[in-house]
């Protein structure tokens, strides 16, 4: 991939609009992928590395909520496989001056589903640079730059897991992308079978970025996980990153950490897009105390762009 200085230029020259066109950010989704139709076929997702093994649309697939559509875009997340990624551009660059929001609705599957407690691999989505994005995120050094993402790793072991594990890689330092990144993470396990919703927002004046996993609950409504909620504090990250492309990856680790399969019914890039909403979830009631008696009162346990 091509990560000359003129690339980067010209990406900041189009960052350098005036103030009042910049602040002014569209309302509602800026791009939304329901892959009721073959994402592989078109024109709109770019192809890189070997897709073939990874990507298979199921267009028989029934609809797995309501609101949905038939098909699905099916992800092999095995990482004795090469790497593969699908994209789209989106027209514009935002970095971390600019507020933005994302998401994905996908069902991490039962069948097959192995998750190596030596083994650190995660499942994948989010938003990256379409020059300067290399696909080698696992290498040391990785060439990963510019990459905002959703990492779940489904592994457990002696140190703990699973992890939900957002990360984000700002622009190019010493030639390795983890010499200026990010992540926060939460220890918590991610339901299997279920649709989820994952939805990332970032605020530039905070210089925070929100994850938030929200399982299917009834109709049209989704509900906040307990614990599946992540914030990381990029203020830190220097340079900026630039990114300009939605998409879903699979990495090749060369070993057997990680063989889970992975549905996805939404990507999407800007709101949430209609009909489908969140509720959170409320905490358990204290009982009513006695009216009357000596000792302590019983309660119940605490549990865009």
């Amino acid at each position: 991939m091509t990560r000359s200085l003129p690339i980067r230029i010209a990406l900041l020259l189009l960052l350098a609009v005036p103030a009042a066109a910049g602040a002014a950010q569209p309302s509602g989704p800026v791009f939304v992928a329901r892959f009721g139709t073959d994402p592989l076929a078109g024109s709109i997702f770019q192809p890189e590395g070997d897709v073939v093994s990874r990507f298979t649309w199921i267009g028989k697939e029934r609809p797995h909520f309501a609101g949905d559509r038939p098909g699905t875009l099916r992800v092999l997340y095995d990482t004795t496989l090469p790497a593969a990624r699908i994209f789209t551009p989106l027209g514009r660059v935002a970095s971390l001056d600019d507020d933005f929001a994302f998401g994905a609705i996908l069902t991490i599957r039962s069948e097959g589903f192995q998750a190596d407690p030596n083994g650190f691999s995660q499942i994948a989505f989010g938003l990256w640079n379409g020059h300067t994005t290399g696909i080698d995120r696992t290498g040391f050094p990785s060439d990963s730059f510019d990459l905002v993402e959703f990492d779940y790793f489904a592994n457990a072991g002696p140190f703990g897991g699973p992890f939900l594990s957002p990360t984000v890689f700002g622009g190019e330092v010493g030639g390795n992308a983890f010499f200026n990144f990010a992540f926060q993470s939460s220890e918590t396990r991610l339901p299997l079978d279920v649709p989820l919703l994952c939805q990332f927002r970032y605020a530039a004046a905070d210089r925070a970025l929100s994850l938030t996993v929200s399982r299917h609950a009834r109709g049209l409504t989704f509900a906040t996980l307990p614990g599946a909620a992540v914030t990381v504090d990029l203020s830190r990250l220097s340079p900026t990153f630039l990114v300009d492309a939605a998409g879903i990856a699979a990495y090749f680790e060369g070993s057997t950490s990680l063989h889970a399969v992975v549905d996805y019914d939404l990507l999407y890039v800007g709101d949430l897009p209609a009909p489908w909403g969140v509720v959170a979830r409320r905490p358990p009631a204290r009982p009513p105390a006695a009216a009357t008696g000596p000792g302590p009162r019983k309660t119940n346990r605490k549990g865009g762009l």
